[in-house]
């Protein structure tokens, strides 16, 4: 009986930590902390268990594999994150039920009650950690394949490794460790211990410095759309003079048809200028001009409709820039791979309501999108193109989510239609910045 309770608690402390690293709601890490913590429990007290050798860490083992399968096929995130918590949790527990054994062997059941003051160093570690643990876009961080050669290239593969590492070392230490004292136990329980949390701080870590690099390479990539943007506008205005010069020439020599011929091409280059100038804020203005110019390379039409200038969007330009940008992209690695480019990409900004309205339109040439398929769009990890993550549309969800609003999908014919809307936030006044994206996502309509 007393070993099912210390089965119970290092389970549920176990997951606990576990779900936590992945930030998942209280009542998910509760629920299913008491689930798998249960059914450890139950099996550490089965009948004839303790005759045979090592069954008894063998079906815990297994309990913790299935008990992963229901959290994955419960909760239909990336499968990633639930091999994260797997090892986590399994680190942990192999951890706590090594050191409550051998202590209550070399001391009895006083020696595996002290064993349980364990598990509660790990609620207070994973308490003094959770605010450092990855965000739920994790993985964008890992997305950039940038090489920078003074740099330390990490890869996702990196996390995997060294907590699958630390959770096959605390594991196998469970089973082969035979400590041939109380003070060896001791030893090896405040190593373990130090070793699993290394681990855990040794991603944090990883996480946080590819985080800072998205953001630097994020900065030097506005500072250039920016440049490129104002080059633009002060070209035209420089050969302002040259076309009034030329226009008043050619309606002096009354030339007037070869003037609308030259008005009309003035007026068609100064269309695509023209057409992202509605945007209140410059830097979103320059991503969506260098979208124009890198679909034109391609030879798609990028036809935009602004009708909101976006100052109230409650998102900030950064946000802002990655929603429209990774609809853009996806909109244009579609349309690059039809043989007929006539349609285009539509954008279109407008207010609707209580929301900023952002639709992509593309077209999706003869395959058609079954209802099993536009439902796996939104998936992390799930995509239908070579070459990439299945992380874009699954962030631009989250990220809608944590200011109340949604991301959907609508299929008119042969077009479909990838809609965001973000709510308006009244008490942002033009040109102010929200910076933390949790607390903004309380914005004044939802108050």
């Amino acid at each position: 009986m007393i070993t099912g309770i210390y089965r119970f608690i290092a389970a549920a402390v176990a997951w606990g930590a576990a779900l936590s690293f992945l930030r998942m709601k209280r009542s998910g890490i509760l629920f299913y902390s008491v689930f798998i913590s249960l059914l450890c429990g139950c099996v550490s007290v089965l009948p004839g268990l303790a005759e045979i050798p090592r069954f008894g860490v063998l079906a815990e083992f297994v309990v913790f594999l299935v008990s992963t399968m229901i959290l994955q096929l419960q909760r239909r995130e990336h499968f990633g994150d639930t091999v994260l918590a797997f090892f986590i949790a399994q680190g942990a527990y192999a951890l706590f039920c090594f050191c409550t054994d051998a202590a209550g062997e070399y001391a009895g059941v006083k020696g595996g009650s002290a064993a349980c003051l364990l598990p509660a160093l790990f609620l207070i570690g994973t308490a003094k950690l959770a605010k450092r643990f990855p965000d739920p876009d994790w993985r964008e961080y890992y997305a950039d394949t940038v090489a920078e050669p003074d740099r330390i290239d990490l890869r996702i593969w990196h996390s995997y490794l060294v907590l699958g590492s630390i959770c096959v070392l605390l594991t196998a230490g469970e089973w082969l460790m035979v400590p041939g004292s109380i003070g060896e136990v001791l030893c090896l329980g405040i190593a373990g211990g130090c070793l699993f949390w290394f681990g855990v701080v040794l991603v944090i870590l990883m996480n946080a410095y590819k985080k800072e690099r998205i953001a630097v390479l994020v900065e030097q990539q506005y500072r250039g759309e920016m440049q490129s943007f104002m080059n633009v506008i002060r070209s035209q205005r420089h050969d302002y003079n040259f076309h009034v010069q030329t226009i008043a020439g050619l309606i002096q020599q009354g030339k007037i048809e070869e003037c609308r011929r030259y008005v009309n091409a003035l007026e068609q280059d100064a269309s695509i200028m023209n057409a992202v100038l509605p945007v209140k804020d410059p830097a979103i203005s320059a991503m969506i001009h260098n979208f124009q110019i890198l679909a034109a390379r391609e030879g798609i039409e990028l036809h935009i409709d602004i009708q909101n200038d976006l100052s109230q969007i409650a998102t900030n330009v950064y946000e802002t820039n990655k929603m429209i940008s990774n609809l853009l992209q996806n909109a244009i690695d579609e349309t690059v791979t039809h043989k007929d480019k006539s349609y285009g990409i539509g954008l279109t900004i407008l207010k609707r309501g209580e929301y900023c309205v952002i639709r992509v339109s593309n077209e999706l040439e003869e395959r058609v999108l079954t209802g099993k398929e536009l439902g796996q769009l939104y998936q992390q990890g799930y995509t239908t193109k070579y070459g990439h993550d299945g992380v874009g549309l699954s962030s631009i969800r989250l990220l809608a989510s944590r200011y109340h609003g949604t991301v959907y999908t609508q299929i008119d014919g042969k077009v479909i239609h990838f809609i965001a809307k973000i709510p308006v936030n009244y008490a942002k006044k033009p040109g102010e910045e929200v910076n933390d994206g949790e607390n903004a996502g309380e914005c004044a309509c939802h108050r």
